[in-house]
């Protein structure tokens, strides 16, 4: 259990007093759900800390967070606003949040040797953003430990899987052939710590996570049993990975932009450079057997954290990628959006438990394969590649959606070529794999082997491997950020990325040149009508898709809350020249409402370029 602040920052509306007053108003009002959701998007934060314990502190194991179905909040009070949070001006409630671990007798204390024996304690304590939404947005990449991930995986929407209190300045990282990024900072120097990013730019609060051993109780276990996906595996003696929905369902729309030289073309990944637009979504396999799904150690780090091949390299089974600086599993899974034209593979880099889904006695809290070196997946654990990893998505560019959206099947097969062993490995007499030859040739011209395997005889062992779920492309020049805002009412102001309409797509500018803009509020209605705030936020064009790029906060040229008070001056730079079809000149215009409890539907933005 844990007691904790979360609330809502509203620093930026310090000099518009009318509707920081209005806001603030609302905040008051909101319903208990609405707490609830931003209570758990903080809790989320922990899953790197509890889920990656390892890392952090060594001969101890996971204590993993529970899926949120299992969790429970109680609120003390009311909402409360001041500047009581390292000074920023918060609406917040306490709350306290619990929620139990299932699993074996042994697990507790090897997790944490605290809990070994019943009523043992052990608290560990996090630093945590009061308010936890728009944290990429707000410090940067502060509070983002990118290590063992490929550069660049961070997103702005999922940095549950990177947040880290404890990061700190560092030296900048260089990139070498050979070695992976070890360190928070990967992509970008930061010369800031992350609490003092949360003081400085948010809001922090000191939370004390409590976890207590406590003696058996059928009935209880019984409740908790039954909120596990699943309760129970039909196949305790067998690996299985079950592909989940889910993960394919949490899809995001964006544009980004590729050079020649980029890691994905050399995949590839992509279809070619310039601005594609990509379907990002999570990819996500738990295992439900009842034993774990074993492939080894990939590699063994030297003092200068080289990565040596080990056993499983050695046979090809992994290969090394010198762009992206670790080893590739090319096996794992293939993507199709409704035909095989819009195709990916899924890139296992790094093919490991991160996250407990069961939470029941078959699952133990504790797995061995919590870091690149040594891979696999534990029963009752996921193993999630998340939307931002470079390549986990299909290039949709080619889609045509100029006059309308379109829906199709978004189409996973995981582990077609049955490379990994679900089911049970043959070992020899001295417990070591029994390599196979495979028909597959590593880059190198050598003949790929795989782990000799009994495959699962459950009928569902491999037919669970492949799933589909439906996936709307909306119009060009449209994303995620022109998706409505979820959880509702979460995401408020500039910041946001979510809610946005593309007001104008393609409008001219003198290439790297100052542009101003002057921005106002209208409405449908009558004269006397109240105009609400609104966020105006400028991205690039593309030429050769011939729209706006649906920005998010931070590639964007600017934003800006217009209000109604007075006639708001946009200043940007002009796009430049990017290549010799993308010769710049070009921006659009997106605007959404500061927060969704105040969009009319009737207040828009007249915005004119100043000569």
């Amino acid at each position: 259990m844990a007691t904790s602040k979360v609330g809502v920052n509203v620093d930026e509306f310090s000099e518009d007093p009318t509707t920081l007053s209005g806001i603030v108003d609302i905040l008051k009002a909101e319903n208990k759900q609405f707490w609830i959701d931003r209570a758990s998007q903080q809790i989320l934060l922990t899953m790197y800390r509890f889920n990656f314990r390892p890392s952090f502190m060594p001969n101890k194991y996971q204590l993993p967070l529970t899926q949120p179905n299992h969790w429970k909040f109680e609120f003390h009070g009311k909402p409360t606003r001041d500047r009581s949070i390292d000074g920023h001006d918060l609406v917040y409630i306490n709350y306290t949040w619990s929620t139990y671990l299932l699993s074996d007798f042994e697990s507790p204390g090897i997790s944490e040797p605290m809990l070994e024996n019943i009523g043992g304690k052990w608290i560990e304590p996090i630093v945590l953003p009061c308010d936890p939404y728009h944290l990429l947005q707000r410090t940067g990449y502060a509070c983002m430990d990118e290590g063992d991930f490929p550069i660049p995986s961070v997103h702005p929407e999922r940095t549950e899987w990177f947040y880290d209190d404890t990061c700190d300045i560092e030296e900048p990282h260089v990139a070498s052939p050979n070695q992976g990024c070890l360190q928070c900072h990967c992509s970008q120097t930061v010369n800031i710590s992350c609490v003092d990013a949360l003081k400085e730019n948010i809001g922090s609060v000191n939370v004390s996570f409590i976890f207590t051993r406590l003696p058996w109780n059928q009935t209880q276990a019984n409740r908790i049993r039954k909120l596990s996906d699943p309760q129970s595996t039909t196949h305790p003696e067998d690996a299985d990975q079950n592909l989940l929905t889910s993960g394919l369902a949490a899809k995001l729309i964006e544009y980004k932009y590729f050079s020649s030289n980029s890691c994905e073309i050399h995949e590839p990944c992509i279809g070619g450079t310039g601005w594609r637009r990509l379907l990002l979504f999570d990819s996500s396999d738990e295992n439900i057997g009842g034993t774990s799904l074993t492939i080894g150690q990939i590699y063994t780090l030297t003092d200068n954290a080289t990565q040596e091949p080990a056993e499983v390299t050695n046979h090809g089974l992994y290969q090394y990628d010198t762009c992206h600086h670790h080893y590739h599993f090319k096996y794992y899974g293939t993507f199709t959006y409704d035909n095989e034209q819009f195709q990916n593979s899924k890139r296992g880099f790094c093919i490991m438990s991160t996250g407990r889904q069961a939470n029941a006695e078959w699952s133990p809290l504790w797995s061995s394969f919590y870091n690149c070196i040594y891979q696999g997946n534990s029963p009752g654990w996921t193993d999630t590649y998340q939307a931002g990893i470079p390549c986990q998505w299909i290039d949709i560019t080619d889609y045509n959606t100029t006059n309308s959206s379109t829906t199709a099947f978004l189409k996973a097969n995981m582990n077609p070529d049955n490379m990994l062993c679900e089911g049970q490995l043959v070992l020899d007499a001295d417990s070591n794999f029994i390599w196979e030859q495979t028909n597959f040739t590593a880059i190198d011209g050598q003949t790929v082997y795989k782990p000799e395997c009994v495959t699962g005889t459950n009928p569902s062992t491999l037919a669970n491997n492949i799933d589909e779920v439906q996936i709307t492309l909306p119009t060009d020049g449209h994303g995620y950020v022109t998706e409505p805002c979820f959880p509702y009412g979460q995401h408020i102001g500039s910041e946001k990325n979510c809610g946005f309409m593309m007001k104008s797509p393609m409008e001219k500018c003198q290439p790297g040149e100052i542009t101003k803009l002057t921005c106002l509020l209208e409405t449908n209605l009558n004269c006397s009508a109240v105009l609400t705030p609104q966020v105006v936020r400028i991205c690039e064009s593309s030429q050769v898709l011939n729209t706006g790029l649906a920005c998010d906060y931070n590639t964007a040229l600017n934003n800006m809350v217009v209000n109604s008070s007075s006639t708001s001056v946009i200043t940007f730079m002009c796009p430049s020249f990017r290549d010799s079809q993308e010769l710049g000149g070009l921006y659009s215009i997106y605007v959404a409402s500061i927060m969704d409890q105040l969009d009319d539907q009737q207040t828009t933005v007249v915005c004119e370029q100043m000569q």
